[in-house]
């Protein structure tokens, strides 16, 4: 039984059961157990909790643990409100493999995520994958907007942009009297790129990008982005092409996101386990690690 649709490719979940429960569409997809998610390593990734069974324990502190063929605490910061968790942020600086688990300090576990796995996602080209900034407006009773923060979703989808760019245009002519000319009455030109995928059979980054694309704060590689169409799918082939029109302030100019407002509750925070101790902050996106 599925309780609620979750568009995230990563998804934490309350038991193992809901985790492997192959009658879920999403979970039968890959990005399950069997083919890890690829996350960019030495990025921030904010994952929002659906509003659902998510109190936390009065007075708990808790701890991101990855679980593979070793068990790592993985530095984060947990968005809490009225005692309930709402969102997880994390950074990784190492190349780890497997699903988290978010435990509190005495093991008690109250979440689980489908397997991950932290990668450097350049390509030969020096393209890497794209990264999503998006509001969830898709479903404002399961997920909080009490706080800016945090109804933010930042991580990164297997997708490339491949330099493929074009304008949309519309134009409106008409004739000019005895002059036997024509002439613009109205023009309209638009931008227009377009972002690839790799989906391999799987439908979670195709509704995440469906879904998501139609919010009013939706950004790719930090530019303000709308959705022009549907996504183009090419014959005996995985790939999948997105067309997104660039959006423009009052001067013409792209509309950027500052990550660092988003991001600026986690300025500074601490993690230990037995080897070794993080302090990350932010300064222009970059993670900055020193060890004691």
């Amino acid at each position: 039984m599925q309780k609620f649709w979750y568009h995230s490719p990563v998804r934490f979940y309350k038991t193992m059961e809901e985790l492997e429960d192959m009658t879920n569409p999403q979970n039968t997809q890959f990005f399950g157990h069997k083919k890890p998610y690829p996350l960019e390593y030495d990025s921030y990734h904010r994952i929002l909790i659906p509003n659902y069974e998510n109190e936390v324990p009065e007075g708990a502190e808790l701890l991101l643990w990855i679980v593979g063929e070793e068990e790592e605490i993985v530095p984060c910061e947990f968005g809490t409100f009225e005692n309930k968790l709402v969102r997880v942020t994390f950074i990784c600086k190492e190349f780890l493999t497997g699903h988290f688990e978010i435990r509190t300090t005495a093991g008690q576990v109250l979440y689980y995520s489908n397997c991950i796995q932290f990668i450097d996602s350049t390509d030969g080209y020096g393209r890497k994958h794209i990264r999503i900034a998006t509001k969830h407006t898709y479903n404002r009773n399961m997920f909080s907007y009490d706080q800016q923060q945090f109804d933010w979703m930042i991580t990164n989808l297997p997708g490339y942009c491949l330099g493929q760019f074009s304008i949309d245009e519309e134009i409106d002519t008409g004739t000019a009297g005895d002059l036997e000319m024509s002439v613009n009455n109205d023009a309209w030109v638009e931008e227009s790129v377009n972002y690839q995928f790799e989906i391999e059979g799987d439908n979670n980054v195709l509704t995440f990008i469906s879904v998501h694309s139609v919010n009013n704060d939706f950004y790719i590689d930090g530019t303000k982005r709308t959705r022009k169409e549907k996504a183009e799918v090419e014959d005996l082939s995985a790939a999948v092409t997105f067309k997104f029109s660039n959006q423009k302030d009052v001067n013409g100019l792209n509309i950027l996101l500052d990550e660092g407002e988003i991001f600026d509750d986690v300025m500074k925070y601490a993690l230990s386990n037995d080897r070794r101790t993080y302090i990350y902050a932010i300064d222009n996106e970059i993670g900055i690690e020193v060890k004691r």
